[in-house]
């Protein structure tokens, strides 16, 4: 489903690498763990997906069948519609309710006013805040903004998901609900890619976990834990 080749990025005036010759698979429906100190390229990794940024010269990024190095502005929004991205911080809208955030998401992306109407009572019930769509973020908890980040990511049926530290803002409870969460929505068949420094999460997945250190992947493991 992703594939990565011979991808490497330089940043400042020092040209140093923010990811260095890196060459990856990712199956459909896997569930990929992206661990490494700051600065290691994860967030790099994750931004090469959605095409914020843009491999050095010769490198090769691919969704499917979508090369997405190559893909002209104004194509990306057809191909993020395809992806769902979780955040740290939620970017939520606070003038909005829950239900104006994600309906906000779905107009953005096509939906017409049936389909919102029908599919956010579903999404907010999946994620477990339906009892707050009439709530504004401020009235919010951590986890169940995040709740609610998931739902927004979730509104236009994404092929991939991608949630960079998710749990970040979370404590141990809400970050192990997080994370189930995550899994239940793998467990129906979507690929998920998780960016996180959580140890006790990483470790608890039993996925496979990918490490990377100063742009390159040092680590490839099945069936992997946190381990730097």
């Amino acid at each position: 489903m992703i594939r990565f080749r011979n991808v490497s990025k330089q940043y400042g005036k020092d040209n140093s690498f923010a990811l260095k010759n890196i060459n990856l698979e990712i199956q459909p429906g896997e569930f990929v763990s992206f661990i490494g100190q700051s600065g290691a390229g994860k967030s790099s990794f994750l931004k090469m997906l959605t095409g914020e940024t843009k491999p050095d010269a010769g490198g090769e990024i691919w969704i499917e069948d979508i090369r997405v190095d190559q893909i002209k502005s104004e194509y990306l929004p057809f191909l993020r519609r395809r992806i769902g991205v979780i955040f740290q911080d939620f970017k939520l809208l606070d003038s909005r309710t829950a239900f104006e955030n994600v309906s906000l998401a779905m107009e953005v992306a096509g939906a017409t006013k049936m389909e919102i109407k029908r599919d956010i009572p579903k999404l907010l019930e999946l994620v477990g805040i339906a009892h707050k769509a009439n709530a504004y973020p401020k009235e919010l908890s951590g986890g169940e903004k995040q709740r609610l980040s998931i739902a927004r990511a979730l509104s236009h049926n994404p092929i991939l998901l991608i949630a960079d530290e998710p749990t970040g803002n979370l404590d141990q409870t809400n970050s192990y609900d997080i994370i189930n969460l995550l899994m239940k929505i793998h467990n129906s068949g979507t690929t998920v890619l998780l960016a996180t420094h959580d140890q006790g999460v990483v470790d608890s997945l039993k996925k496979r976990v990918i490490t990377l250190q100063g742009g390159q992947i040092i680590r490839d493991q099945e069936v992997g834990k946190y381990f730097i």
